[in-house]
Formats: C-alpha cells, structure tokens, sequence
C-alpha cells in the first residue's frame, strides 16, 4: 500500500466531482448509443449492454482518478470488483425502483426512472464509492465494542 495516499476529498468536493463524472458517463451512453445502432447496425440489446460496460468504465475512472482522488490508494484490483458489486446494486436497485414507480405508482417510465437514478445515487452510489471502493485505510488501531476514542 502506497503511504502517499492523499486524505479523501471532503463530502462537497467528491460529491460534486462524481456527480459530474455520472453524468458525463451518462452522456457517454447517449452519444454512443445512436452510433452503435443507427451507423454500425449493432442490435439494441447489445448496444444496451455495451453502453453500461463503457459508462461503466468512464465511471470508475473518474471517480477513482478525479472525484475521490484515489490513485494511491488501494489495489486496483480489489476497487475493481467493489466497483462491480456497487454497480450490481445499482442495478438491481434502478430496475426496482424504477418497476415500482411505473407499475405500482402510474408514473411514466421515464420519470420513474429518473426519480429512481437520483435515489439510487444518492443513497447507494455515492456513498458506497465513497466508504467501500475507494475507502481509505484507517490509521488507527480497531475500536472494541463499548470503547470510545479519547482525545
């Protein structure tokens, strides 16, 4: 592990930065998308997937590299699979809350799917990026149950 590892961004600084770095992902979706269907003839479906995997990957780098400053922290390798983890949630969360709000609640499906997106970055997402992916490793030794820090 690198000591050189920088402190992690305060919450405004890496929320603002991985918002950004989401939606510049999203608008990576939205330019390839027409592009692998309409000029390469890609079928829908695979054109689906394979706009995730690029945002996906635009994601990871922004937010590992930019949004919570991690380059010196932690293996790449571990970031990555809690990265697919955390977009596995994502997922699985987006495609609920979104099912829900348009089947259970009558609201159109893309409303309900942008309200879901929101929640689901805010409440999964962002936090999960920023406590489990690209977490900092602790400093001090492990507190015991019932134990308090002292000044």
């Amino acid at each position: 592990m690198d000591t050189s590892a920088r402190a992690m961004p305060s919450h405004a600084q890496s929320l603002t930065r991985s918002t950004i770095g989401a939606l510049l992902a999203t608008g990576s979706e939205f330019v390839t998308l027409p592009v692998l269907v309409h000029v390469l003839h890609v079928a829908p479906v695979i054109s689906y997937a394979a706009v995730q995997f690029v945002a996906t990957i635009i994601s990871f780098l922004l937010n590992k590299y930019w949004a919570f400053n991690a380059r010196n922290v932690g293996r790449l390798s571990g970031q990555t699979l809690r990265y697919a983890i955390v977009f596995g949630g994502s997922l699985a969360l987006n495609t609920g809350l979104s099912s829900l709000g348009s089947y259970r609640l009558h609201l159109q499906p893309v409303l309900a799917f942008a309200i879901a997106q929101v929640i689901v970055y805010l409440s999964w997402n962002y936090p999960m990026n920023r406590y489990f992916v690209f977490r900092r490793p602790t400093t001090v030794g492990v507190m015991r149950a019932g134990e308090f820090p002292t000044a």
